[in-house]
């Protein structure tokens, strides 16, 4: 019960971080084509995001639904809680070095 704190901040954590990423790779194109104004840039931008929304465009489009295009920033919230939740799980051991609960 005393570790539970430090588990729950790093749950938090990545979901921020996952978050912001996610916001990021929504509007990638416009950030790409400001900042660095090039085609290079945006198709690079582009093909990252691919990558890091592939969670929340797997989930959608099981469900049925279009929401990149519509709402992105439910879907950035959407991908930021399955992104987060996916790298936590991924990272737990690796950061804590035990599973949480004595297991």
């Amino acid at each position: 019960m005393k570790e539970s704190p430090k588990y729950v901040a790093t749950l938090l954590a990545f979901l921020a971080g996952s978050f912001v990423l996610s916001w990021c790779a929504v509007y990638s194109f416009w950030i790409a084509a400001h900042v660095f104004r090039s085609v290079e840039a945006v198709r690079t931008g582009d093909s990252i995001a691919g990558v890091i929304l592939f969670p929340a465009r797997t989930f959608l489009r099981s469900t049925g639904l279009n929401l990149e295009l519509t709402n992105p920033v439910l879907a950035a919230a959407i991908n930021a809680a399955l992104l987060g939740i996916l790298l936590y799980a991924c990272f737990r051991r690796l950061i804590f070095g035990k599973k949480p609960g004595g297991g």
